[in-house]
């Protein structure tokens, strides 16, 4: 019997920009109106609409979990210029105003807005890189 393995997944979350105005643009549900189709749950809304969750499969290796992230990066990057907009990653805006971001109209999203009040409407952050890892039993 071999030792259990471990595996790895990455989620981001990435700013969508007006590349003119550099401020935040609310966009998410264009965007996975666009791209979902091709990346399934990979691609995800958050609290904000001015923002892009992407989430890698889960990965055996460093190595593949970088590569799956690339291509991710890659595909949100390409979905925002085709709308005429940037993506940028970082834990929060410099200048953009928490009181203008539109909250996403998912019903998990309006929920958090009605029982967190301002203060979900101010949770302006991103995450810039988070990791899991789990063991998985050989067979």
């Amino acid at each position: 019997m071999t030792p259990p393995s471990l595996t790895i997944g990455i989620e981001e979350e990435y700013q969508i920009i007006d590349p003119e105005t550099r401020e935040l643009r609310s966009y998410i549900t264009q965007f996975l109106e666009q791209g979902k189709l091709q990346l399934r749950e990979q691609v995800k809304a958050e609290l904000h609409q001015s923002m892009v969750e992407v989430g890698t499969e889960i990965c055996r290796t460093p190595a593949e979990a970088r590569t799956e992230l690339i291509r991710l990066r890659r595909h949100v990057i390409d979905l925002a210029a085709n709308n005429g907009l940037v993506i940028a990653a970082a834990g929060t805006h410099p200048f953009s105003s928490w009181m203008k971001q539109e909250i996403t109209p998912f019903e998990r999203y309006i929920g958090v807005k009605q029982d967190m009040a301002d203060l979900a409407q101010q949770l302006l952050i991103f995450g810039t890189m988070s990791t899991s890892a789990s063991k998985t039993a050989s067979s």
